[in-house]
């Protein structure tokens, strides 16, 4: 790295609302997402479409806020991760200024990129905070924030780690974290499942190169590693609409399992570095019940959040990337571009109506 460059590392996240007033935009933010939501309509329909649902889904979603303080953890955590972080780099040496930009808050990307800009940032590291490579979130997040700093006007170089499903210090964590729950609740390997939930994906987004379930897989034979004792299994929550996602679904699994002899549940959010409103309600709440009524003891491992093995783990991969290894260019994590399937589909659509129609009026004529 040029000794004149002013390096610095930026956290990318997913956002949450800061209160209930910013929950039907947050909704809106995320069902307008051509990345999360990949529907084959123009953006102006779908954005028409997030309105019509954010509305509705407001309601019962601002309810499930209330239930867990009123707001989603996620940006007083991230802001707690930046702080751990920039203490990492401090005792490793290699200080740094810390950026976050989290990809639904409207504005924020924007925010940040103008910030790093203005303090004369010229060289830029790009740390998701999603462990697992998927173009719905970390495909998502770089789009947005590789659009911001062009309208910033920077010109910096601009690097990005991938992804770490099964990096040391995230497994460490993650094991960390997982430990801490089987210690407190003193259960043992037999009639306990670990129940590593991650968050779903519609189950044709793979068929078209998501690597994401694959890249969880990484991450369960990790831990399998570290607890061969236990019987550990993957399932997927938090679906939405009438389409195939990934399989299992958490919330179909659970009622089978006392018929094989689990007595206890552990619920790891292994696709969440933080816990948010999929963790605290849609696992602590839902599921709890659900496994309750099924007979099992449900528990939850909370998330790794800024664990120090995870903090060391960001300091490592910027202390690499100081060094010119474990990077690659940011624009090399942008998602395939959807505007066939958005417009071009449909302008195919109209001139081969179109020409049907003329040869059709020339064969009659």
């Amino acid at each position: 790295m040029n000794a004149s460059s002013k390096p610095a590392v930026l956290l990318l996240n997913f956002g949450g609302p800061r209160s209930l007033d910013e929950v039907e935009t947050f909704l809106f933010e995320i069902l307008r997402d051509p990345n999360t939501i990949q529907l084959p309509v123009p953006g102006w329909l779908q954005d028409r479409l997030a309105h019509f649902v954010a509305r509705r889904r407001s309601v019962e979603v601002s309810r499930q806020y209330a239930e867990i303080g009123g707001r989603s953890p996620i940006v007083a955590a991230t802001e707690r991760i930046a702080e751990g972080l920039r203490k990492a780099l401090d005792a490793n040496g290699h200080a740094l200024p810390v950026y976050v930009a989290h990809r639904y808050l409207p504005g924020d990307a924007r925010r940040a990129a103008q910030a790093l800009v203005a303090d004369g940032v010229t060289s830029l590291l790009v740390l998701p905070l999603y462990p697992h490579f998927c173009f719905a979130t970390t495909g998502s997040s770089v789009e947005q924030l590789h659009e911001a700093l062009r309208d910033a006007g920077y010109t910096g170089e601009c690097q990005a780690v991938r992804s770490y499903p099964d990096s040391v210090g995230y497994t460490r964590a993650l094991a960390a974290r997982l430990e801490e729950c089987l210690r407190k609740q003193q259960l043992a390997p037999e009639g306990t499942l670990i129940l590593c939930s991650a968050h779903g994906l519609p189950a044709d987004y793979p068929r078209r190169g998501d690597p994401y379930p694959f890249e969880l897989l990484r991450s369960l034979e990790s831990l399998r590693q570290r607890f061969p004792e236990w019987r550990l299994a993957l399932s997927y929550q938090s679906r939405v609409g009438p389409a195939q996602w990934l399989r299992p679904y958490t919330d179909e699994l659970i009622p089978t399992l006392a018929g094989e002899g689990v007595k206890n549940l552990v619920f790891v959010p292994l696709s969440f570095v933080n816990d948010h409103i999929e963790t605290l309600y849609e696992i602590g709440h839902t599921y709890f019940e659900l496994a309750r009524r099924s007979g099992l003891t449900p528990h939850r491992a909370t998330a790794i959040e800024d664990h120090p093995d995870f903090m060391a783990e960001l300091a490592r991969f910027a202390s690499a990337w100081r060094q010119g290894h474990g990077a690659v260019p940011l624009a090399d994590l942008l998602p395939p571009s959807q505007a066939f399937r958005r417009q071009g589909a449909w302008l195919l659509g109209l001139w081969l109506l179109a020409f049907g129609l003329a040869l059709g009026a020339a064969l009659a004529g």
